[in-house]
This record gives C-alpha cells, structure tokens and sequence, in this order.
C-alpha cells in the first residue's frame, strides 16, 4: 500500500462535489477539504480497514471497486455491497461522536485508490456551516432506510429474486450498452455473489444457469456478466 499527500488535483476536487455529505458545503470549503485529503492505493485483496478498528476517516473511492463485508462466527464472508468510483464509505461509524469502530470489512477488489478524510477536518466544517447538519441527518437516514430494505430482502425474498435484484443495482452502477445487451463492468466470482446475498454457492449457480437458459443473461463461460433482457430481469423482482 502506497500513501501520499493530495496534489492539487481537479478530480479530486470534482469528486468531492458528488458526496452526498459534503456537495451541498460551498465551492471554497471544498477546495480547502481538498487540499487536507490523504490518498492511498491498494492492490487486489488487500483490506482498506478490518472491523473493530478504531474509525478515524471518511473514504471516497477514486478509482476501483470495494466490497464491503461481514465474517460469520464460522467464519463465511457475507458482502454487504460493493463500492464504485465516486462512492463515500464509513460514514456512518465516523459521524458519530467518540471513539466508535468500524462495524465491518472493506476490501479491495482490484487496484483500487482512496481519498481519506480525517473525522476532525469534517467536524470543523459542520460546525462552521451548522445549516447543513439537517441534511447531514436526512442522508444518514437514508442510508439506514438501505440498510433495513436489505435486511428485510435478505430474511424474505426467495434466492432468485435476491439474485435478480442483485444484477439489476449492478446494471444500474456499472451498466455498459454493449450489441448482446447490459455488460455489468466488473468481475465477480460465483461465490462472491452469492455471499453478496447469503445464499450458498451451489445455489447461486443453479439460478444463474436457469437464468442463461431463459435467455436472461448470455449463456457464455468465463466471469463476464452479460444482461441480455432487463425487462425480465425487472419481472423477477417485481
């Protein structure tokens, strides 16, 4: 892993302005945010922060994909979602005052880089912009509002309706128009799907061949995905 102080950079700049947290404080404070923001690069596997550890950061994902995970006392993995460029993460546990931890894993999925945000930096700016505190609020309830939908999806919809649910937020994030239909830009292990939604492997396979055999996704080999009809997709989960 690679550390190194933030150079003047407009992308980063530009990122910041698409965190729900932080798009709606003025251009100039942003600029200043920018300039304290700490970059780090990972490689495959390697773990941006192990559940327990003391949160001390915001994280926004600059380039690369993370899965966000749990372990089970048995020690499986369940992915509680995966994170794309743009995305902010941990900010749940860091809003909070005192010492919290994070409740959860971040991993990286490939070579991934990460702008930090120390918690300190971004109490300053609530307490020099105290208006925005409510929108702080909203957000933070719409991420538990996700997070109970999901509970609820994980506890009563049937496997195949978690799975198409499943490709169809992927298709939303990463969908690429391609002449066979949605390609999903990002590679994922049968496994890693079905811990993404606490179904075991060998049931995440039957339904992925029943679905390539409906026509749904592309019958083809390798870890490409490959939505063939949406329209169906959506009648799944609907």
């Amino acid at each position: 892993m690679r550390s190194l102080e933030s150079t003047t950079d407009v992308t980063d700049l530009a990122l910041l302005k698409t965190v729900p947290l932080l798009s709606f404080l003025p251009d100039e404070t942003l600029e200043d945010i920018r300039t304290k923001l700490v970059e780090q690069r990972y490689e495959k596997d390697e773990f941006i922060f192990r559940e327990g550890e003391k949160a001390e950061w915001f994280y926004f994902l600059k380039q690369g994909a993370i899965k966000c995970l749990k372990y089970a006392p048995q020690g499986d993995e369940l992915i509680l979602k995966i994170l794309l460029p743009g995305e902010m993460f941990c900010c749940e546990s860091v809003t909070f005052e005192g010492d919290t931890v994070h409740p959860g894993n971040a991993q990286s999925l490939g070579p991934t880089t990460v702008l930090k945000l120390n918690r300190a930096i971004y109490f300053e700016c609530l307490h020099q912009h105290p208006p925005v505190t409510m929108q702080v609020i909203s957000y933070l309830g719409n991420r538990l509002k996700e997070s109970q939908d999901l509970a609820k999806s994980l506890a009563l919809d049937p496997a195949e309706t978690r799975l198409a649910a499943l490709l169809l937020r992927l298709a939303e994030k990463l969908g690429e128009k391609e002449p066979e239909g949605v390609y999903i830009g990002i590679q994922l292990t049968r496994q890693e799907i079905a811990h993404m939604i606490a179904i075991t492997e060998e049931t995440a396979v039957r339904i992925l061949t029943r679905l390539k055999e409906q026509g749904i996704l592309l019958a083809q080999s390798g870890k490409k995905l490959i939505i063939t009809d949406m329209d169906a997709l959506k009648q799944l989960v609907s």
